[in-house]
């Protein structure tokens, strides 16, 4: 008897012939007591006896479906993705039942889920034919519709639903260009006046509609190109784009307007006339200012020249290109020029001129003048001022905020050291120009650089104290720059007036050139030959004013100490040449100009040297002969009065003691010093120090009394010199 198993496969021819056919691949086939999900392995060629309560695994049974392909195509037959503007085309079909077999005669609807598609018939039905093909017309709802679309198909085979579609892109019919033309309609031989405007119709079409929108037209010409024509679109209205054309004053007289959209272009020409003058407006110049240096005393960020700006404009005050304009000076003073003197104004209307320099200062206006359609209109620039030479010896100056600092036992005491300059004529000189700094003794300027820019006419360094300290304690500030040798200006033309010129190039023929060559000594305008700088090194002072003390003014000539002398250190600055010159080169022309300056580095212990006044009323330094330098006779006993003591003060070498020292009266008893005059040190390098006086008060009694003269340094050290009072002499 057949097993069970068996007799259920038996009973079952094609499931037999199924399981036989799997029998590689599975263990069971059907049949009850499975177990769905398990896996099983099997060794080939080893016979698998199932285990008695498991389930054998199964293959589950997929039903078989109904299928649908679906296609665009055209009017050939050919697959499409796209369809534009009136283009049409059919959405095919083919519907398999689920054996696998055509399925002719069933319905199949169509939709879209948007309405950029119509479909023929309306219905959006068709019917498979005996082929299972089914068919409907498809095409844009509009020649505009545009686009992106979904196209579904359900329908019914085999009694089970099947669906399927197909994307596609929707584009708008291409716009088309029609002839463009004036309304109404000109020739190009009549001339649209300038600002006059005239209006264009382009006609546009879509699949032979009306167009409503018209993206891609452009629209330009050559004045338009040039800034001197303006186009301006109006609506799109039943496919007619109106533009609205302005000649703005085009030079071309005829302009050539295109109009392109897609592959179309289409060409129109029309009369322009230029436009008249308005005016003429001054811009500005290439200065920082409003003023350039006189002629030769240009470099160092000095201009000679400035270029000025003027605008043509029309009458709408728009910029007018292509005019000519000519230029003139309102004066021509010490050989001012203006070129070029006639220009054209460019595209924005723009024009230039240049301004250079004469010799004489001056100020100066350039008209700018132009003519068009019989219309002459002129402007006018701002005042322009030519000024500034270069520095004049007889114009420098060199000053100091102190001239005896607290330096000869302190470093770091500070002197503000200001050197000032003016050209020919008095004014300050052009900014930045470059002045050298020395000195014998300290330290001056900065690390960057041993001198100074000026800023309105002059610049500041900083002298320090330190090592080298001169034995004298005076030390010699040397300030120097290139300038101009002083001269006198007889003919008033502002440059100095040469006889016998001496060529900086001597292969070079042109003429004199002030500033550039020199001039032989003597054979032009009045000057004088300055003599080589030098660095004044020597024992012997620079003395200003009365130095006090008779031994020292008979033992130094001033004279003596200003004449170079290298045996006591006189160094020569700068090293241009061998040797110094006290007479200078023989040559008038650019050459280094200076000033010098002695300042002190002073001493905080004072030495008080008592004085008298002599019957002419001069001020003597006190001597044995005049009786004890402690004693004020007069001042106590018989007969006492109120007494006058002239002192003066100096430091260990007969110099001032810092500027700003207080002089004060101190401790007293009996008399009655009063203040102190003057009563603070000044600043000074005075040779012998600083004078002073005090009115000393009498004891009511005339008792004999004491007092005393105290110096207090801006550091806070004092000292005091005491005095007592003494009986009138015999």
């Amino acid at each position: 008897m057949l097993p069970t198993y068996l007799q259920r496969a038996f009973a079952n021819p094609v499931r037999v012939l199924t399981c036989v056919s799997m029998a590689t691949a599975l263990v069971a086939c059907g049949g009850g007591g499975g177990n769905p999900g398990g896996t099983s392995s099997v060794t080939p060629g080893t016979p698998t006896t199932p285990t008695p309560g498991t389930p054998t695994p199964t293959t589950p049974v997929v039903p078989a479906e109904p299928k649908m392909t679906v296609q665009l195509i055209d009017a050939a037959g050919l697959p499409i993705t796209t369809l534009s503007g009136g283009q049409a085309g059919q959405v095919k079909v083919t519907l398999l039942d689920a054996k696998g077999n055509i399925a002719p005669n069933e319905v199949v609807k169509f939709t879209t889920d948007d309405t950029l598609l119509q479909f023929t018939p309306v219905s959006g039905s068709a019917l498979t034919d005996a082929s299972g093909v089914a068919v409907i017309t498809v095409k844009p709802a509009s020649v505009t519709a545009a686009g992106a679309v979904n196209i579904a198909a359900v329908a019914t085979a085999s009694g089970k639903a099947v669906n399927g579609g197909i994307n596609l892109a929707v584009g708008a019919a291409p716009l088309t260009l029609g002839t463009i033309k004036f309304l109404p309609e000109r020739n190009e031989a009549e001339i649209l006046p300038a600002f006059g405007t005239a209006v264009l119709q382009i006609p546009i079409t879509t699949g032979n509609v009306p167009a409503a929108t018209a993206p891609g037209l452009t629209i330009n010409s050559l004045c338009s190109n040039d800034g001197t024509a303006s186009i301006v679109p109006g609506a799109l209205d039943k496919g007619m784009q109106s533009v609205t054309y302005t000649n703005k004053g085009c030079l071309r007289g005829t302009d050539t307007i295109t109009v392109s959209l897609g592959n179309f272009n289409q060409t129109i020409k029309i009369g322009v006339g230029k436009a008249n003058i308005g005016t003429i407006q001054f811009v500005g110049s290439d200065l920082a200012g409003s003023s350039i240096v006189l002629r030769g005393s240009g470099g160092l960020g000095r201009k000679e020249s400035s270029i000025l700006t003027f605008r043509v404009l029309d009458q709408n005050s728009i910029g007018l290109p292509g005019v000519d304009v000519t230029f003139t000076a309102t004066t021509t003073t010490g050989g001012l020029i203006v070129q070029p003197a006639k220009a054209t104004s460019d595209a924005t209307g723009a024009v230039t001129t240049t301004v250079a320099s004469g010799t004489i200062p001056t100020p100066v206006r350039v008209v700018a003048q132009a003519t068009r359609n019989g219309t002459t209109i002129s402007g006018l620039s701002d005042s322009l001022i030519i000024s500034t030479g270069l520095p004049i010896q007889k114009s420098m100056s060199l000053s100091a905020d102190s001239y005896n600092i607290d330096g000869l036992n302190y470093d770091s005491a500070i002197a503000k050291v200001t050197v000032l300059m003016a050209d020919q004529y008095g004014n300050p000189i052009s900014d930045d120009t470059a002045v050298n700094f020395v000195t014998e003794g300290g330290a001056i300027a900065t690390p960057s650089q041993g001198g100074c820019k000026t800023k309105d006419g002059g610049c500041t360094v900083e002298l320090k104290s330190q090592a080298f300290r001169p034995l004298n304690g005076r030390v010699t500030v040397l300030a120097y720059v290139q300038g101009i040798e002083d001269f006198i200006d007889a003919n008033g033309d502002g440059v100095y007036t040469c006889g016998k010129p001496i060529p900086a190039d001597e292969k070079d023929p042109t003429p004199y050139r002030p500033l550039v060559d020199s001039c032989t000594f003597g054979t032009g305008e009045i000057a004088k030959d300055q003599g080589d700088p030098f660095l004044n090194v020597g024992n012997l002072a620079i003395i200003r004013g009365n130095p006090g003390g008779n031994t020292l003014q008979r033992d130094i000539d001033p004279a003596k100490d200003r004449q170079y002398n290298s045996a006591i250190g006189d160094l020569p600055f700068p090293y241009n040449h061998a040797k110094y010159d006290a007479k200078g080169n023989q040559q008038w022309g650019l050459n280094y100009i200076w000033r010098e300056a002695e300042i002190v580095f002073s001493g905080d212990d004072p030495t008080f040297i008592r004085q008298f006044r002599d019957a002419e009323g001069n001020l003597s330094d006190w001597t044995t002969a005049n009786g004890p330098v402690d004693t004020i006779a007069g001042l106590s006993g018989p007969g006492c009065s109120n007494q006058v003591l002239y002192f003066r003060i100096v430091d260990v070498n007969n110099n001032p003691l810092p500027s700003g020292t207080t002089v004060s009266a101190g401790d007293s008893d009996k008399v009655q010093p009063q203040s102190v005059s003057p009563n603070v040190i000044p600043a000074t390098n005075r040779l012998g120090g600083t004078q002073h006086w005090v009115n000393i008060k009498a004891e009511t009694n005339c008792a004999p009394g004491e007092f005393s003269i105290k110096t207090t340094t801006p550091r806070g050290k004092s000292v005091a010199k005491g005095y007592r009072s003494g009986p009138a002499a015999p």
